[in-house]
């Protein structure tokens, strides 16, 4: 193995084991919450969060990839995490018909929005879902994927369906199987 690799490797293994349920914590998820991690993958996210949550917490991890469901399923067979995260296949679908008025403390597109042709239909489902008050942490992956994702439509469509963006957060942070710079916007539901 490569030191590079390597590096690569170890950096990942710290993001599991207590730097993304650190970096989490600090942009707001708390002990108890109920968070949706859209377009979860195979857990990078979804395991950190379900640090966070706790016992009385959960994590919905919603994507559409069974293989990437049946990668997550594996990673937390056997964990006391397994208890905290509900798996659910989406078909694509970003209307959140499953998920109840007002049910979410918080949600996660860490991205994901270069993957998704309109965006109105998953915001506004967003912010039906999300209680008054309630976070979504976005990472349009522009410095990973620039151009890919129009940050003044983003934050035009965020606007219109009562986001207002508290923040930028500049870090580096899981992408895909390595941790890259990456910048995070902090929202809040009106």
């Amino acid at each position: 193995m490569t030191p590079s690799n390597r590096n690569a490797r170890d950096e990942m293994n710290a993001w599991m084991d207590g730097r993304g349920a650190a970096f989490l914590a600090e942009l707001g998820i708390r002990e108890c919450d109920v968070v949706l991690d859209f377009g979860c993958g195979p857990g990078t996210y979804a395991l950190p969060l379900a640090q966070v949550v706790g016992p009385q917490g959960r994590v919905i991890a919603l994507d559409r990839s069974a293989g990437q469901l049946e990668e997550l399923k594996r990673r937390i067979t056997g964990s006391p995490l397994r208890n905290r995260i509900d798996i659910t296949r989406t078909d694509g679908d970003l209307t959140l018909n499953g998920i109840e008025d007002g049910s979410l403390d918080a949600a996660l597109l860490f991205d994901v929005l270069q993957h998704v042709e309109d965006w109105r239909p998953l915001i506004f489902s967003l912010r039906r879902s999300l209680a008054p008050g309630g976070l979504l942490l976005i990472n349009p992956s522009g410095l990973s994927h620039p151009g890919r994702v129009d940050l003044d439509l983003l934050a035009s469509i965020l606007a219109e369906e009562g986001f207002t963006v508290e923040r930028a957060v500049r870090d580096r942070v899981a992408h895909y199987d390595r941790i890259r710079e990456e910048e995070i916007l902090v929202c809040r539901r009106s």
